[in-house]
């Protein structure tokens, strides 16, 4: 619904606990009996309601606005299709030989990796809030089946670190931004599809890149020694593919500094003998010293067949025939011999189609387990290709879809159409494990599997499943999590150790960027899509300045939308804006930026648009990944190499699009890699005298600050680049302009913010008060929420307040007055007001302690007392899934969420099962 509400919240008064003291049903607006039909018919509808809260006069209100609530856009999350974590191996430190701080220098850099339905792929640090650090939009019509992490370069065994903090055997800030740019220097992530194309997921281009057809049709699946967290000389760039006329085809990803491949592309170096039938999973075991010697490939088959293959080696002086793997060994060259071993027939039933074996997993002590179309999840002799054990998954007999392995190969975890994750456990015993990097694997010691517990937190099916490791905070310990995905779009974490006693978190990974932006001028909504930019008109029939609650206005939404503007290409779009007069709008996918002038025509209130598509400059036709508007009719667009150009929007339609300038020396160091992700943001001034650009980065150059001219007869200049934060940047925001002296807000992933003076080129005079870092001296309620800071948002009428935003919350923040202890909840029982929150997994059991309903506030309320509390940093609850939230004037407000009903109802049937007692 689009909701007008006006809230006022009220504190520092012990007479008025109530923040909102209108009947909730009265909130709801619950509709008349004459509208009923309207919604059994699905007509998409809004409300129109002004509340009043209606406090004592002396109380201050922390905020005054009206509110438009817009829930009816559809921006719904895709569903899942598979996920990758990078490897988890540890670096030695030349300056220290403690284990625990091996462990500490990879989870810092931890990575996982998901593609959506619709092609697109993200990419999440699992460190700080599972944040979207980067994404690629995709191909139209490609969708990424299978993900896979390569090591394109060797790495060596040590790092010199020049910096260390000795407290607690952690690193410092300087010394965690060098081993995470380290190990992500050395990540490619290598994705396929069904159209059987290969191709690598760049992430600072946001595009598919090196893109090569597999010869074999549709590839299913992927696999790589770097998956065992090996990344040495031989096997780092080597990955397998399962192909659809049932070959296993084998490349070597090529680094784009090797002179023997200078174009990027992977490279087949062998194929497998053809199984006969498409190859739907692979598991790849590496071999002597963890490399391709020695290494074992089984491969899960659509004839309900796994087949072995062995990799034999023979060193040769002459030339070698092709379809083998080449290497150099001094002066000899080692052949690399694939051939097929094993053949291992899971069983059908009866049934006249042939066992589907949808996933593999393989144990370095040759233990093979499968999970195929019947429900089971089975274990297998490797060696001698004899089956020990099954289990039934469910009861339904519902495909297993994915598996997963724990990191001591001591438990197994499963899921697929069933969404029930499962859990087989190796019962304990005193066994020798194998060493895997020294020698090829040794037979296995018997031990029985058990299945020790299964949790369902899915409501459909789960695709993926993956184990991940994360620094548990405050400690130098790690932490083992499963993570789980699926046509349900979430995300769900789990903890391996204590899987059945400990309790599963959710995380709906909404996308960090908004893809609303707004025309305060015309007062209209871009909403960007896929595959076409929707355009809403707010409505402007109530007067702000109106003090009394109205009766509910039922309005047909389907009048809000304006204008659908489809963009024909063969990519998703990344990132689309529109000019605050509403006259321009521009966009971009991965092969070109579009502008079009609007044609706005308005009669009687009703806005009609006539897009042109105008053609941009001949020193300016590439693609952008971050675009902006200024009052100066000057758009910046951000493009995939770091520089910012200037375009000058033409004052009549006779006229062109001019380039006025192009910001490209401040990144002139940064080399064009992957895991540098582009500037993504960007904001100017009221006044147009400063632009800010910043990236998904903690470390140097991650945020960059450029003085603008304010006539015709001024310089652009680069003016500063922010130092190194201790945690990302997920947006900024310049405040104030004009006499106000300007400053920059950058809030981070651990939901702290910084304020910087622009013109002194330093902190501000509030964050050296707060101390460094401020994590500890914000309140406890912000810091500790598991939902990161999206934007930043600030009021025009006042400049020394602004409003920090999150998917399920927002904070109101006032400069002038002092940071409390603790902030205020609205309202203020609330049912995710919680006495404890903890957003790290380290808590195994988590103790939620929530506040029932009540038709009324209580004035002896102890979860909020606000005469012991000061009202700034007050969060309010009250919206939730928030996509965007950005003023429309000084009285008003627009935020768009996205309820979570609306999207389980555009999910397909979930599967159907029995259950006790129904």
């Amino acid at each position: 619904d689009s909701v007008w509400k006006k809230i006022k919240t009220s504190g520092a008064s012990p007479e008025n606990h109530a923040v909102d003291q209108t009947p909730s049903s009265e909130l709801t607006g619950e509709p008349t009996k004459q509208n009923q039909s309207k919604i059994a018919n699905k007509r998409i509808q809004s409300m129109l309601q002004v509340a009043d809260s209606n406090p004592t006069e002396n109380s201050e209100r922390v905020i005054d606005v009206f509110v438009h609530r817009m829930r009816f856009l559809k921006l719904n999350l895709r569903p899942i299709i598979a996920m990758a974590s990078t490897p988890w191996s540890p670096r030695r430190l030349s300056s220290g030989d403690s284990h625990q701080e091996d462990q500490l220098c990879n989870i810092h850099s931890q990575r996982l990796a998901i593609s959506r339905e619709g092609g697109s792929v993200e990419l999440l640090n699992t460190k700080e809030r599972w944040i979207s650090v980067g994404s690629v939009p995709g191909v139209r019509g490609r969708e990424v089946d299978a993900l896979v992490w390569v090591c394109s370069k060797s790495s060596p065994t040590s790092i010199t670190v020049q910096e260390r903090s000795f407290e607690s055997s952690k690193l410092n800030v300087l010394d965690r931004h060098e081993l995470i740019r380290y190990e992500d220097e050395h990540r490619r992530l290598i994705g396929c599809s069904r159209d059987g194309t290969i191709f690598e997921l760049d992430f600072a281009t946001k595009r598919q890149k090196n893109v090569i057809g597999s010869g074999g049709g549709g590839v299913f699946c992927l696999s790589s020694l770097y998956s065992r967290g090996n990344c040495d000389n031989e096997s780092a760039g080597y990955f397998a593919a399962g192909c659809e006329d049932g070959s296993v085809k084998l490349y070597r990803i090529s680094d784009e500094e090797d002179e023997k491949c200078s174009s990027g592309l992977p490279q087949l170096i062998s194929t497998l003998p053809s199984a006969g039938n498409a190859v739907l999973s692979l598991a790849w075991l590496p071999g002597h010293h963890g490399g391709m010697e020695g290494s074992v490939i089984f491969a899960g088959v659509a004839d309900g067949t796994i087949r072995r293959f062995d990799c034999t080696t023979a060193v040769f002086t002459a030339t070698i025939s092709t379809g083998t793997v080449l290497t150099t060994r001094s002066s000899a060259s080692t052949s690399h011999r694939w051939k097929p071993t094993l053949r291992m027939t899971v069983e059908n039933r009866g049934l006249r189609e042939a066992t589907k074996v949808w996933a593999l997993e393989a144990l370095s002590d040759g233990t093979v387990i499968s999970g195929d179309s019947l429900g089971h999840v089975q274990i297998w002799d490797g060696l001698s290709g004899t089956m020990s054990q099954t289990f039934n998954h469910n009861e339904s007999g519902a495909d297993v879809l994915c598996l997963a392995l724990s990191e001591d190969e001591n438990k197994v975890f499963a899921s697929g159409v069933d969404s029930r994750v499962i859990c087989i456990e190796r019962q304990q015993g005193n066994v020798v494990q194998s060493n895997s990097k020294n020698a090829s694997f040794e037979p296995p010691v018997m031990r029985k599997w058990i299945n020790t517990g299964a949790l369902r937190q899915h409501t459909h099916d789960v695709k993926a499943l993956v184990v991940c490791h994360k620094h548990v905070r405050n400690n130098s310990d790690y932490l083992e999590l499963l993570v789980s995905g699926g046509v349900d779009t979430k995300l769900c974490t789990y903890v391996a150790k204590d899987f059945k006693s400990s309790r599963p978190k959710i995380w709906y990974n909404w996308p960090m960027l908004s893809p609303v932006s707004i025309s305060r001028k015309r007062r209209l909504l871009c909403v960007a899509r896929a595959k076409q930019i929707d355009i809403y008109q707010l409505d402007c029939s109530i007067d702000v300045k109106l003090q009394s609650v109205l009766d509910p206005i039922v309005k047909d939404e389907t009048k809000c939308h304006v204008k659908t503007i489809s963009i024909q290409s063969s990519f998703n779009l990344n990132c689309a804006t529109i000019s605050d007069d509403g006259n321009f709008l521009a966009a971009s996918d991965a092969a070109s930026t579009y502008l079009f002038s609007l044609g706005i025509e308005e009669k009687n209130g009703v806005i009609n648009l006539d897009p042109t598509k105008l053609n941009l400059p001949s020193g300016f036709k590439r693609p952008s990944v971050a675009l902006k508007f200024d009052w100066q009719k000057r758009l910046y667009c951000a493009s995939i190499d770091g520089s910012i150009a200037v375009l000058g929007m033409p004052p009549t339609s006779n006229e062109k699009v001019t380039l006025d300038h192009v910001f490209k020396n401040h990144s002139c160091r940064l080399p064009n890699k992957s895991h540098h992700f582009p500037f993504v943001f960007l904001d100017i001034t009221s006044d147009g005298n400063w632009l800010a650009a910043g990236r998904f980065s903690s470390g140097k150059g991650a945020v960059h600050i450029f003085a603008l001219p304010s006539s015709e007869a001024g310089n652009y200049q680069h003016w500063w680049s922010v130092p190194e934060m201790e945690a990302t940047v997920n947006c900024i925001k310049l405040l104030g302009g004009g006499s106000a002296e300007s400053s920059l807000a950058i809030g981070c992933s651990n939901n702290t913010f910084y304020i910087f003076n622009v013109i002194r080129r330093s902190l501000s005079d509030f964050s050296h008060e707060m101390g460094l870092p401020i994590l500890s001296s914000l309140p406890s309620e912000l810091t500790s929420r598991p939902e990161p800071i999206t934007s930043i948002i600030s009021n025009p009428s006042n400049l020394y307040k602004f409003i920090l935003v999150a998917r399920g919350y927002f904070c109101v923040v006032d400069l002038h007055k002092s940071v409390p202890e603790h902030s205020n909840w609205y309202p203020s029982n609330h049912l995710r007001v919680k006495r404890q929150v903890s957003d790290d997994e380290s808590t195994l059991t988590h103790h939620w302690t929530t506040r029932k309903r009540s038709l009324s506030f209580s004035h002896d309320d102890h979860i909020n007392d606000f005469s012991k509390k000061s009202n700034n940093f007050t969060i309010c609850l009250r919206y939730s899934n928030i996509l965007f939230q950005e003023f429309v004037s000084e009285k008003e407000m627009v935020i768009v969420e996205e309820p979570w009903m609306s999207a389980l109802e555009e999910l397909p049937d979930a599967l159907a099962r029995r259950v006790y007692g129904a």
